[in-house]
């Protein structure tokens, strides 16, 4: 008895229907692909990915093809003139394929014995993240730009929603089509080029949309994003002398800036405007055939051991790694409270909103370990560029930076800028006594071998000292001190002669210095054995022992001394919090507050906050690690209310800050304020969150 045939779901015979309209050449050879609408598994729903997006381009192909032969029909007149009114999106495949040769040398075959080497893989497979950072795994998965192709079971929609890119798409590409600023060079050379019909490209993208993504990236993208290298700074015909040559000569590098100038438009769109809007078909697909074609071009390379670890490639790579879409987590009202000044320098609001894709993220890091780091990449700001993204990738994930500090100026990488303002002495272009600053804002000289000489230098009044903090922290926390001043004072005009490009230098550097901080569990001087609350700052204690045996004590023995480790974990903690919003701005959407608030309530727990409790019998805070730090205690606990916003530990974070208020005495909101100013707080971006604080837990009332 022959067996019985297996009976075909609706949706399986749909899709084998649409298949065969779609694929003449596969019902010659008798292939049939199935698609399952409701897959059960992440493997099959990668499977189906590829096969939608191979039949799509395929229609998409032949749709073309028919319209070019249409119109060498005396018939089809009307069809030719409705299509030549505007300039398609994706190009004809027959001007794809079969155009003449152009200058760009294609990777040769994979050399006898040699087998080809996948680093790099499409963003089809799932994403890897860290399994505890609940707020970035959704980040992190790959836009499934198929579904609503999927749910209808019909792989033509794609192609008729292509059809209609191609009006919606013009309409943008006007937007640097028509510009009258060009770049002599490189650029000239590149436009003139894709106007040129004849020419073969890397991309089946049309030349309006070339030369707009082209544009964009050119006039716009680059020039904020490469301030300058190698000690200089750097104009706009400087990243283009630099950039656009090696693009015209490596077809994967070329794709690859689409695709990030693509992915970098959209965003920058969604974060000026009022409203968040999802991202349409039209852009879903000029972002996936600019990714599927620098993913073929960079496979085609990866089979020449010579070209695996180029710039070029490692470049291609990096725009593949920062630039993924995901606009699910965006919400138009996430954060209510005014920005930080300078969130757009070296584009950090469009980065910081963008996801990171972790399979390229991954290639990337590989790459430069078999290039030998760094040192070893000759094309100018590559390196630059590398280090500030690991800075931002670190930040997201709250790790610590996994490539080296590389400065625009040299200098930068030992905390001294050129030109930076020192605002603690006479070299300020303004009276002193009309900024309105805390005295402690001057970065503390770091203890060398002739520490003793420096020891009468630091200030040991200021708040940290008197916190008894470690020297590590405190030294971040006063350049934060003076970054966030000097920022202050240039977003009111009161510093013109200093320029971005130092700026960037100087952020970026105290952001690397933030996250290269050891958290608490890696410190080998803090054990449980210790007595680390210590109640008695350290400057207390030299005043309390006599004069003749301070003498006889070395200097730098009197500041060494014991350090207050229970409370150096929650307050790193809340400098990573208030970097996000002032130092280092990330977009709300993108900021990675529900791991930090977990942490930081753990940290508080250690350090025993939930034994600060209003009771009669202990009204204020003694014999507790906070004890000397009360406004530490103070601006720790408002900043990690403020990131639990709509997390599950706000609720907790409520309370604890009204214990604490309570306990401290603080019976004003201009008090709570003013004890936020002691340690770092910038009026603009924190009064909103602070205030709300302060009306919520009702101490006032």
């Amino acid at each position: 008895m022959p067996p019985r045939a297996r009976r075909t779901r609706l949706t399986e015979r749909r899709a084998a229907t649409a298949s065969i309209r779609a694929d003449s050449d596969a019902k010659a050879h008798g292939i049939f692909h199935f698609v399952n609408v409701n897959p059960s598994s992440e493997l099959q729903k990668s499977e189906n990915r590829s096969v939608i997006r191979s039949h799509a381009s395929k229609y998409i192909w032949r749709q073309h093809r028919a319209g070019r032969t249409d119109g060498s029909n005396p018939n089809s007149s009307a069809v030719e003139s409705a299509h030549s009114l505007k300039e398609p999106l994706i190009s004809s495949p027959d001007s794809y394929g079969t155009a003449k040769k152009r200058p760009w040398p294609l990777s040769p075959e994979t050399p006898g014995g040699e087998e080809p080497v996948p680093v790099l893989s499409p963003s089809d497979e799932p994403n890897i993240s860290p399994p505890d950072d609940e707020d970035m795994s959704r980040s992190t998965e790959t836009p499934r730009v198929d579904e609503d192709v999927g749910n209808n079971g019909d792989v033509t929609q794609l192609a008729r929603d292509a059809q209609s890119a191609q009006s919606g798409m013009i309409s943008a590409a006007d937007i640097y089509e028509h510009e009258s600023n060009t770049i002599a060079g490189p650029f000239n050379q590149l436009m003139t080029f894709i106007g040129e019909p004849g020419n073969l490209f890397p991309s089946m993208l049309g030349s309006s949309a070339i030369s707009k993504l082209m544009r964009y990236a050119a006039f716009d993208l680059w020039p904020g994003l490469v301030l300058g290298a190698k000690n200089q700074k750097w104009s706009r015909e400087d990243v283009a002398q630099s950039w656009l040559h090696r693009a015209m000569s490596h077809p994967a590098l070329f794709t690859a800036f689409l695709y990030g100038a693509a992915g970098h438009l959209q965003t920058r769109k969604r974060l000026e405007s009022v409203s968040i809007a999802p991202q349409t078909r039209e852009e879903k697909l000029e972002q996936i055939v600019c990714e599927t074609e620098t993913i073929k071009q960079l496979n085609k390379m990866m089979l020449d051991p010579q070209q695996t670890c180029t710039d070029e490639v490692i470049l291609a790579v990096l725009c593949m790694a920062f630039n993924k879409i995901d606009y699910s987590k965006w919400i138009s009202d996430t954060d209510p409270a005014p920005k930080a000044p300078l969130r757009n320098l070296q584009w950090l609001d469009v980065y910081g909103g963008l996801s990171l894709n972790d399979q390229h993220v991954k290639g990337l890091f590989a790459l430069l370990h078999t290039r030998g780091g760094l040192d070893q990449l000759k094309l100018p700001g590559l390196a630059e560029t590398l280090s500030t993204s690991a800075i931002m990738l670190s930040t997201k994930y709250l790790s610590k930076p996994r490539l080296p500090f590389v400065p625009i100026f040299k200098d930068s990488a030992t905390g001294k800028p050129p030109m930076w303002p020192n605002l603690s002495s006479n070299t300020c272009p303004m009276p002193i006594n009309m900024i309105n600053l805390v005295s402690n804002i001057q970065p503390t000289p770091c203890l060398g071998d002739n520490g003793s000489n420096n020891i009468e230098a630091i200030n040991t009044s200021d708040i940290f000292t008197q916190s008894n903090l470690p020297t590590p922290l405190t030294t971040v926390l006063r350049n934060m001190q003076n970054y966030s001043a000097v920022v202050n004072l240039h977003s009111q005009g009161l510093l013109p002669y200093l320029e971005l490009p130092v700026i960037a230098d100087r952020r970026n550097w105290v952001q690397y210095e933030l996250l290269s901080l050891r958290p608490i569990h890696e410190i080998n001087e803090y054990t449980e054995d210790s007595e680390p609350s210590n109640p008695t700052p350290v400057i207390l204690q030299q005043q309390q022992q006599p004069h003749q045996q301070q003498q006889q004590q070395h200097p730098q023995q009197l500041l060494l001394q014991a350090y207050n480790y229970k409370i150096y974990e929650p307050i790193r903690l809340a400098a990573m919090i208030y970097s996000m919003l002032v130092v280092f701005p990330l977009p709300a959407a993108n900021r990675p507050f529900v791991r930090l608030s977990r942490m930081m309530k753990a940290a508080l727990i250690a350090a025993e906050i939930e034994n600060i409790t209003p009771t009669p019998a202990n009204p204020r805070i003694t014999d507790h690690c906070w004890s000397s730090a009360t406004e530490m205690l103070l601006w720790v606990i408002v900043l990690g209310t403020m990131a639990a916003r709509n997390t599950p530990s706000e609720d907790w974070f409520v309370e604890r800050s009204r214990d604490v208020i309570r306990v401290v005495g603080v019976g004003s909101w201009e008090q709570l304020k003013g004890a936020m100013e002691k340690v770092l707080w910038m009026d603009c971006v924190c009064d909103v969150g602070g205030l709300a604080i302060w009306n919520e837990v009702g101490v006032g009332s």
